[in-house]
């Protein structure tokens, strides 16, 4: 059996793409209207990032620089599958 040899950008690869799935399960649950309590507890976001975006004007160039981060429980649980899995390669 070959050894796989993990590494820091394999530990967040794993861990981005089980937000992505986390947060792509919850996106697929807010379009059923019957969930109910379910759906609100799951679905309660907390958005985290710099928001406006920050903008340097200089003229000749004008740089504009921000991000936002919308975590929910479904991410959170995607990002702990993320590292479930890494951990068992």
């Amino acid at each position: 059996m070959a050894i796989i040899r993990k590494t820091s950008f394999h530990l967040l690869a794993f861990v981005f793409s089980g937000a992505l799935l986390g947060g792509a399960l919850a996106e697929a649950l807010r379009h059923f209207s019957d969930a109910g309590k379910l759906r609100d507890v799951f679905l309660t976001s907390y958005s985290i990032g710099v928001n406006p975006p920050f903008t340097l004007d200089l003229h000749l160039l004008t740089m504009t620089l921000g991000f936002t981060v919308e975590i929910n429980l479904f991410v959170m649980l995607g990002m702990l599958l993320g590292l479930f899995l890494f951990k068992q390669i």
